[in-house]
């Protein structure tokens, strides 16, 4: 069964004629009444009633009718999407952002850069935690997650790829009232003694891990360690002195007056990284990579040496 039978079937069940349908398609009758017939017999289904007076279709034939004429609109109707892409008048692209993160150094001017070729893009933008951004990239609720580096890990069982786009420095953050809140720099041992603030293992093990394997790095495990189920939360319980914890300084936490973040000694950057489905064929996905990707060297090649 070819593209060319199935284009002849069509024809001859919408005229219900074969001379009407080979004038249709500017063909010889001849050569349309075997393509019909090479798709019964292949088929081996009976599609037209033929006498001297009239052509109808068989109940087979009806059926074979409906299917292949949805699925001729849906073609239609794909190729005509793949045209506009390829003219790059319009495209689709739904980005899910870690909470708290602060998106202004990246996210504006990508999106920015992207619609200076894709004008009519419609872009939407969703928040959510550790766990909430894999599912909804599992559900194909969004095209890219952007999350931090240490919870890549979680995605073993998607079929994932990533890409870094972002450094950022860890900070330690602690109440502005802790006896330690003025200093410069601090060691994480200098505060084994104090309850640690973790991201539960339920929202990413990546992360409350990340923060173990630091206090760990320094010689201790933590005495006593509280878990939060969002960063929000983690941020409300450092406020009110319940502990210290390790975020990055894009953390949306260093603008809070309630906490200090003061840098680690010894601690090494934090990476955001953009995770997508291999199999997503979204024509977007590689383009708005390539802006995030940019923007990266950018700001390498301009860092002081």
């Amino acid at each position: 069964m070819n593209s060319f039978q199935i284009k002849c079937f069509l024809a001859v069940a919408e005229h219900l004629s074969f001379t009407e349908a080979a004038n249709h398609l500017f063909v010889a009758q001849s050569s349309l009444s075997r393509n019909v017939l090479n798709l019964e017999d292949e088929l081996d289904l009976k599609l037209f009633v033929r006498t001297k007076k009239y052509v109808r279709l068989t109940p087979a034939g009806a059926v074979l009718f409906e299917e292949f004429t949805k699925l001729q609109k849906q073609g239609d109707a794909a190729v005509a999407r793949a045209r506009k892409a390829q003219d790059n008048l319009e495209g689709f692209l739904r980005i899910g952002i870690i909470e708290n993160q602060r998106s202004e150094a990246f996210l504006p001017q990508s999106i920015s850069a992207l619609r200076k070729n894709l004008p009519n893009l419609k872009v939407s933008l969703h928040r959510g935690n550790f766990k909430e951004l894999r599912n909804t990239l599992a559900k194909n609720e969004i095209d890219i997650a952007m999350t931090v580096d240490f919870d890549l890990g979680e995605y073993q069982e998607q079929n994932v790829v990533s890409q870094p786009f972002f450094i950022s420095a860890g900070r330690c953050v602690i109440s502005k009232y802790h006896p330690l809140a003025n200093l410069e720099s601090v060691c994480i041992e200098d505060l084994k003694k104090e309850p640690v603030i973790a991201i539960s293992p339920e929202i990413s093990k990546g992360a409350c891990q990340h923060l173990m394997d630091l206090c760990q790095l320094h010689g201790f495990l933590p005495t006593q360690v509280r878990y939060a189920d969002s960063v929000e939360n983690l941020i409300l319980m450092v406020e009110a002195g319940l502990g210290f914890s390790v975020l990055d300084e894009n953390s949306s936490i260093m603008a809070s007056s309630a906490v200090h973040a003061i840098p680690i000694t010894g601690h090494g950057p934090l990476s955001l990284v953009a995770v997508w489905h291999k199999d997503n064929l979204n024509p977007v996905i590689p383009l708005f990579i390539s802006m995030l990707t940019e923007q990266m060297d950018d700001s390498h090649s301009e860092a002081p040496i």
